[in-house]
């Protein structure tokens, strides 16, 4: 079955199954979920997500990241085994359990921050960046394929049971491996722990518990408000991207299962490699003094958002061009992982002793845009998969940047 660049009506999902359209396991339960539904289902995990920002930051910064962020970890892995149970009683059940799951992940990305200022000296704080933060889009580059193959093979459930079990097994390491600050592990040399430590201090680290939050500084820093707005025009775009790139390549390129999840996962590939880039690129210009950290910041916050704004006015006009489609896309992803030496790694400039605080912040804003536009697009497609109705929504997407 086609797709609406094929003249045809947008192939369901038990129809659009392989390249062949042989029936395939995926076919073992079927959803009669409208397109608003769908966006509620992709938006709910943000809906937990939003509560918890905040609050992970203040946790791991005074109690460390070990547990805090291994439990939240462990907690995603649960509910991926669940999730399968959970729609075929209901997709209320199921967003029940997105909202659960987006609850105790919430803190994964303020106690990761929190964790950074004490391990990562300041010069190689973006690189850390775009290998780890980054490492997510990596991930989705890999599991979107591997997961169109077991769809294809063993089921769509097989695919949540197959990334909840990984997700526990890496647990299982990151809490026998892993502690919140350098001087307390057992393995480290005396050489690396003076380098850290005299590093971050020189950074404004403190290795004492940080004081009560100075609220009333952080609401009057016009710094940290242009780190927000910066992060609010590049969160609409990516979480455009994340949510709804493989429905529109189904929809509209006319996309199978498999070949829809390996041409998803290019843009994500991209975005890990441009992340890459771009770090090992502003770590040689703060190394050699061509540029202050803050110039570096700003620079590196411009790309990120200039170029995929450029692109993505591009998109509008591809058309039925798959190979135009996804090729702007993989550019403007791309030129977005210049965000790892951008304002992703600005708070531990300004502030690296409430980093996990202020990121929790940043990223509350985040999670309300990212439950925000799958429903907008939903609503945007709702019984309308048109090239003129997507092209509304990359419009949005261009504008917020």
């Amino acid at each position: 079955m086609f797709g609406v660049c094929e003249g045809m009506t947008p192939a369901s999902e038990d129809e659009v199954t392989s390249f062949d359209n042989t029936p395939t396991p995926d076919q073992e339960t079927k959803f009669d979920w409208s397109e608003t539904i769908q966006g509620l289902v992709l938006g709910s995990f943000n809906y937990g997500y939003i509560m918890t920002q905040v609050v992970g930051g203040r946790l791991a910064e005074r109690y460390g990241s070990k547990w805090v962020f291994g439990i939240s970890i462990l907690s995603g892995g649960v509910a991926n085994l669940l999730a399968p149970t959970a729609a075929r009683l209901h997709y209320g059940v199921l967003i029940a359990l997105k909202v659960v799951q987006g609850f105790f992940q919430g803190v994964t990305g303020p106690s990761m921050h929190a964790c950074l200022a004490h391990w990562i000296p300041p010069l190689e704080r973006p690189r850390f960046v775009a290998s780890v933060y980054f490492g997510t889009e990596l991930g989705t580059a890999l599991t979107l394929p591997l997961c169109g193959i077991i769809i294809h093979t063993m089921g769509w459930a097989a695919a949540f049971y197959v990334t909840g079990s990984f997700s526990i097994m890496w647990c299982l390491l990151w809490f026998s491996a892993m502690h919140s600050k350098p001087a307390q592990h057992p393995r480290i040399s005396r050489e690396e722990l003076q380098y850290i430590e005299n590093a971050i201090r020189n950074s404004g680290t403190s290795n004492k518990r940080p004081p009560r939050v100075p609220w009333k500084d952080i609401a009057t820093s016009l710094p940290f408000w242009a780190i927000l707005f910066c992060d609010l025009g590049n969160s609409w775009g990516t979480s455009l991207f994340k949510a709804q790139l493989p429905t529109f390549m189904k929809n509209i390129l006319g996309f199978s299962i498999t070949m829809n999840s390996f041409m998803s996962a290019l843009p994500f590939l991209s975005r890990y490699m441009g992340a890459i880039t771009m770090s090992l690129l502003s770590s040689w210009i703060l190394k050699h003094g061509y540029l202050s950290i803050i110039n570096t910041r700003r620079v590196f916050s411009a790309i990120s958002q200039l170029v995929p704004a450029v692109m993505t006015v591009g998109l509008i006009y591809t058309g039925c061009n798959s190979v135009a489609t996804i090729t702007i896309i993989c550019i403007a992803l791309f030129f977005n992982g210049a965000v790892s030496s951008g304002h992703i790694v600005n708070h531990l400039d300004i502030a690296p002793n409430f980093s996990g605080t202020l990121f929790g912040i940043n990223n509350t804003t985040f999670s309300i845009l990212a439950f925000i536009v799958p429903v907008v697009t939903g609503m945007l497609i709702d019984g309308q998969q048109t090239l003129d109705q997507w092209r509304k929504a990359f419009w949005i997407g261009y504008n917020k940047q």
